[in-house]
């Protein structure tokens, strides 16, 4: 095998893997800014708030404590307790930011597996949502289980929130009507072309009212809010 053959292969031993990680990465980015998004609001960020204790086994109000206490998403935060799963001190990653570093570039120091993180980051979305559509479907119950967990969403936001597209907000926005919708005008499944020809006509518009408008801020008084 001559210089240039071998020189080819190391390339394609070294770039490969790179090129992998760093999509794995992206799809894990864009999977866990959807969760960050559809936390915009009281109701979305209570069902994000939910979702993530289930799936971490940690009680709601640590996690809006340990929000607050790192500036952290709710993205970002299952990234920080997914280091720590993998054997990171919690301190430490708080001592790696307060130096400027980012969970990112942390997680990417620690080797993290970005295919794992994006994997597990899309099936808590998925209780996100199934939390959603139980929110919908019946509201009763709601305050109770915030005050059995000590948890008050009106609270829990952090100016790291706000670190989101215009498109990214608009999709959580779509996100969130279309999962009401399943429930106004259907029966938790998803909607027919007749259903959702009804839903469009009769609803309002997602970027203006209903669902997230931005970290801590409800929709405007007067328009018709869906909690």
């Amino acid at each position: 095998m001559n210089r240039s053959a071998r020189n080819l292969l190391f390339l394609v031993f070294v770039l490969v893997p790179l090129l992998a990680a760093s999509d794995d990465q992206q799809k894990a980015h864009k999977t866990l800014n959807k969760m960050t998004a559809m936390s915009a609001d009281l109701s979305g960020r209570r069902a994000v708030s939910l979702a993530v204790s289930q799936y971490l086994s940690v009680r709601r109000a640590e996690l809006a404590e340990r929000r607050q206490a790192m500036n952290v998403s709710y993205g970002d935060l299952f990234v920080v307790y997914e280091l720590v799963k993998s054997g990171k001190k919690m301190d430490d990653i708080a001592a790696s930011m307060k130096t400027g570093k980012t969970v990112w570039q942390i997680a990417d120091e620690e080797h993290a597996d970005w295919k794992q993180i994006a994997s597990e980051a899309k099936k808590v979305n998925g209780k996100v949502d199934n939390t959603l559509l139980a929110h919908f479907a019946n509201k009763k119950g709601e305050a109770e289980l915030d005050r059995a967990d000590g948890y008050d969403p009106s609270v829990d936001s952090v100016a790291a929130d706000n670190d989101l597209s215009k498109q990214e907000m608009e999709e959580a926005q779509q996100r969130y009507v279309a999962l009401r919708d399943r429930i106004t005008f259907g029966t938790g499944k998803n909607l027919d072309t007749s259903d959702e020809n009804a839903a469009r006509a009769t609803r309002t518009d997602p970027v203006r009212t209903g669902g997230p408008t931005g970290p801590g801020n409800p929709p405007p008084a007067a328009a018709s809010s869906p909690h």
